[in-house]
């Protein structure tokens, strides 16, 4: 019988951006799982090297790896340009790429600041426009960003992150209207607390409690918890979600409320 939906990505290509630790691993790993092969994005070629392997192994995909720096033009379209000559087409765009910058209003420096908004928001649209002008205009396709919880808050000690996230989520809103008629689906997910994302690995167990306790789980989010919603937005399931935000977040932001 066929099925109303489709979650299967066989014969799609995806980039993934900050694809050599983290969210940016899993995330690749739940595409390459219902096909889709992949061309990983990061500066750490070493490390997405051994990422890709170990995708290919477990999926059986190919997979190719792409070095950029992702808040710089040239760069971005070299890397975008790579990816067309192996592949010919790209379906699938997740920007995953981000950077967190800590200080208060009055003590971040300039550097710090600048750095978070060319590589959270600045390297976001750089991706998505020499992407869409490579593949998407022609062939459509589904861009997905990934923004976080903080896109909706205020923090006194990462103004900058928040700003920046901010910045991404409305960027997500203008191009999904401006790119909608060309079959260009763009959307977002908004991770919360995610064991695996910008967590550092040796954070004290006193301090992981405090975080747990704020979430309405009662639990960090775990590997697989953004896999769903990166189905369906990447996705022929998805045909008619467009400049939406999907918050993963165990209910976090409603402590908010």
């Amino acid at each position: 019988m066929e099925k109303t939906v489709n979650f299967g990505l066989s014969g799609k290509v995806a980039v993934v951006t900050g694809a050599s630790r983290g969210l940016g691993v899993e995330l690749a790993t739940s595409l390459a799982e219902y096909g889709a092969d992949l061309a990983l994005m990061a500066g750490n070629e070493a490390k997405m090297q051994k990422v890709a392997a170990d995708i290919t192994a477990r999926t059986g995909v190919k997979v190719i790896t792409v070095k950029v720096n992702i808040a710089d033009e040239e760069s971005v379209r070299n890397a975008v340009d790579a990816v067309m000559k192996e592949y010919g087409k790209i379906d699938i765009l997740v920007n995953n790429a981000g950077i967190i910058r800590y200080g208060r209003p009055e003590e971040i420096t300039a550097k710090d600041w600048r750095e978070c908004l060319d590589v959270d928001v600045t390297g976001t649209w750089l991706m998505s426009k020499e992407v869409v002008n490579a593949s998407m205009l022609e062939r459509g396709g589904r861009i997905v960003n990934i923004c976080s919880v903080n896109s909706f808050s205020a923090s006194p000690a990462a103004p900058v992150y928040h700003v920046a996230k901010a910045a991404e989520a409305a960027l997500t809103k203008s191009c999904a209207a401006a790119w909608a008629g060309h079959g260009i689906y763009v959307n977002g997910i908004a991770p919360g607390n995610m064991q695996n994302g910008e967590m550092a690995p040796d954070t004290p167990p006193a301090i992981l409690e405090n975080i747990r306790g704020k979430v309405p789980q009662r639990r960090l989010g775990q590997y697989g918890d953004l896999s769903g919603a990166l189905l369906f937005l990447a996705s022929e399931a998805n045909t008619y979600t467009q400049g939406t935000i999907i918050v993963c977040d165990g209910g976090l932001i409603l402590e908010s409320f």
